[in-house]
């Protein structure tokens, strides 16, 4: 279901990668965790690739207001890597817009966001950049 509302692509990166018609490397991802009563809903879930999902639950990548409409992704400053895949795989997520879910699905409940926010997320966030 949670794949679905965000039409199999990573709600951070946009990685959609399939083998036929059987996606890759795509997760179902909690925000509000399940051992800590975080439900089995879109409403508390993303879409993320393996590496999102991993760098989400251990606090390097989170969610933010966004302005207007949609979340913004968050990155902590605590966050070090100096490669090119670095950079370009998370520092760059920092502000920019969620992706997904489709129009018509509720997005995450502030409820959950909240909670990953003061619970999991690690630090304060980078600014936007501007790449």
């Amino acid at each position: 279901m949670v794949l679905t509302a965000y039409e199999y692509q990573c709600a951070f990166c946009g990685y959609d990668g399939r083998i036929g018609a059987v996606p890759v490397g795509l997760e179902a991802a909690h925000v509000r965790w399940w051992a800590f009563d975080g439900p089995d809903d879109v409403e508390n879930g993303l879409c993320l690739c393996s590496l999102h999902h991993k760098l989400f639950d251990k606090g390097v990548l989170g969610l933010g207001e966004g302005h207007g409409k949609g979340h913004r992704i968050l990155v902590s400053q605590s966050f070090v890597g100096h490669s090119t895949a670095a950079r370009e795989h998370v520092i760059t997520l920092a502000g920019r817009p969620l992706i997904g879910p489709q129009p018509g699905v509720r997005p995450i409940a502030a409820a959950h966001r909240s909670w990953h926010t003061s619970q999991v997320f690690y630090g304060s966030p980078r600014p936007a950049t501007s790449a």
